[in-house]
């Protein structure tokens, strides 16, 4: 499946999962109603910032209209990544709250 066809697969899963019309769609997001069934049927691409705004009405982050849920990761491979973020916010935290102790020994 490519990311168009996952685009709009998600586009119209959160939509019928939050119980919201085309129209009602189009209203949340100051557009017309043709233009939602254009991008429905993939004949409209949305901009960017129009994707925000159809992440915004449905109540989703964004990266959620391009999610597959049929990739699957080893548990392994999720910890590992997991781990790896971790890491990463203990690392970057570590030196904010270092440097937040210098300014205060400096004060």
């Amino acid at each position: 499946m490519d990311l168009n066809q996952l685009f709009i697969k998600n586009l119209k899963k959160w939509r019928k999962i939050r119980g919201i019309s085309q129209k009602d769609l189009a209203e949340r997001c100051d557009s017309g109603h043709s233009y939602i069934r254009q991008i429905e049927s993939g004949v409209g691409t949305p901009s960017f910032a129009f994707i925000g705004k159809l992440a915004k009405a449905l109540q989703i982050e964004p990266y959620q209209l391009f999610f597959d849920e049929t990739v699957k990761i080893s548990k392994t491979a999720q910890a590992k990544h997991i781990e790896s973020i971790q890491k990463k916010l203990i690392e970057s935290f570590s030196a904010e709250i270092q440097s937040a102790f210098d300014d205060l020994r400096n004060y």
